[in-house]
């Protein structure tokens, strides 16, 4: 009797799998895999975060292809559009920013820290009493002694390109060249770079942000090496090592 009804059970599964695969369909995507690594603003992985691109399964159409990141805040998205918004789940200790992608196969994302709310910001207590003192207002004496090298006020300058940021831009389209390899197969993308500023305006310390491999992403850095010549930031009227990135878009054309 068990065999019976073995055998009817193997009939039909067989004759379920004839169906779907007579009204099968060839499904065609334009799409990507990606992986990459989430940091917070420290550095330090975070782990076990979900992120989710705007790509359904194949075979699941609602719901949205998915993944967590590991130990080491690594994850792999596979299938996902080549233009795509990754979206990262709420989380008390991050701010969930979405991550726009173009193209790029690695990734390096920061979160920024939530900020700290107060308990009661909603309705801020209030304690009060009578003064036993009359309020005494501080006077200052105001001196305009120069201050030579320095200047004390609140002026704050980003990193810049000695001949501005437009000419940058300019002299990359110049001179970088598009990697035969990346060429010969069809390799197209966002590449983001990131590095610091001396006070001396040298370059250094370079990671990629955004990647599509196959040499894109040296010949970018290389370029950025070769061109030299940044004017450093400023903070508070002090020059400051900061960090800067430059993006460059790598495209394919038909003609």
């Amino acid at each position: 009797m068990k065999l019976f009804f073995c055998l009817i059970l193997l009939l039909s599964v067989s004759r379920l799998f004839a169906q779907q695969t007579e009204n099968d369909s060839i499904v065609r995507r334009d799409t990507i895999n990606i992986h990459g690594y989430v940091y917070d603003e420290a550095g330090k992985p975070v782990k076990y975060i979900e992120l989710r691109s705007s790509q359904k399964y194949i075979d699941f159409d609602f719901l949205n292809i998915s993944t967590r990141t590991d130990t080491s805040g690594h994850f792999i998205l596979n299938g996902v559009k080549f233009n795509d918004t990754l979206t990262i789940e709420k989380n008390v200790l991050y701010v969930p920013k979405p991550v726009y992608n173009k193209g790029s196969r690695f990734l390096m994302i920061y979160l920024p820290f939530a900020s700290i709310k107060d308990a009661n910001e909603k309705g801020q207590a209030i304690i009060s009493a009578k003064r036993t003192h009359a309020k005494v207002t501080p006077s200052f004496i105001r001196s305009y002694k120069e201050n030579v090298g320095c200047f004390f006020g609140e002026l704050h300058e980003a990193p810049r390109y000695k001949e501005g940021n437009d000419r940058l831009i300019q002299l990359i389209n110049e001179q970088m060249h598009y990697p035969a390899k990346a060429i010969n197969n069809n390799i197209e993308g966002t590449v983001q770079v990131s590095f610091k500023v001396e006070k001396n305006g040298a370059v250094y310390d370079f990671k990629v942000l955004k990647g599509i491999g196959y040499g894109c992403e040296e010949e970018l850095i290389n370029t950025i090496k070769r061109l030299g010549g940044w004017i450093p930031g400023i903070e508070n009227g002090r020059l400051l090592v900061m960090e800067q990135t430059v993006s460059v878009e790598f495209i394919l054309t038909d003609k």
